[in-house]
C-alpha cells in the first residue's frame, strides 16, 4: 500500500470515529488531513491537497472556538501550510492572507 493510500485510509478511519463520537477525535482527523496534504503535495495533486488542508483548517477553527490553547498552534501551522501551497500555485493574494493570519496566531 502506498503512503498516500495509507493516509487516505487513516482519514476514513478518523472520520468514522468522529461520526461515532463527535468532538472526541476531531483533532486527530484534522492532523491526519494535514498528513494527507503532505502526501498529495509530493504527488502534485494540488486540488486534493487544497481540499484536505482547507478541511483541516475548518476543523481546527471549530476546535479553537471551544478550547483555544491546545489547538491554536495547529491552526496556525495549517494556515502557514496553506499559504505556501497557494503561493506555489501563484495565488499570491490568497497566500498572503493565510500567511498573515498564521503569523497573527503565533
Amino acid at each position: 500500500m502506498e503512503a498516500r493510500d495509507c493516509d487516505s485510509h487513516a482519514v476514513l478511519l478518523w472520520r468514522s470515529l468522529v461520526a461515532e463520537k463527535p468532538g472526541s477525535y476531531t483533532s486527530d482527523l484534522a492532523a491526519q488531513l494535514g498528513n494527507l496534504g503532505i502526501r498529495l503535495l509530493n504527488l502534485n495533486q494540488h486540488k486534493e491537497l487544497l481540499r484536505a488542508t482547507e478541511e483541516s483548517i475548518t476543523l481546527y477553527r471549530s476546535l479553537v472556538e471551544k478550547n483555544p490553547a491546545p489547538h491554536t498552534p495547529n491552526l496556525a501551522k495549517q494556515l502557514g501550510n496553506l499559504g505556501i501551497q497557494l503561493s506555489n500555485l501563484n495565488r499570491h493574494e490568497e497566500s498572503l492572507g493565510a500567511t498573515e493570519e498564521s503569523i497573527t496566531l503565533y
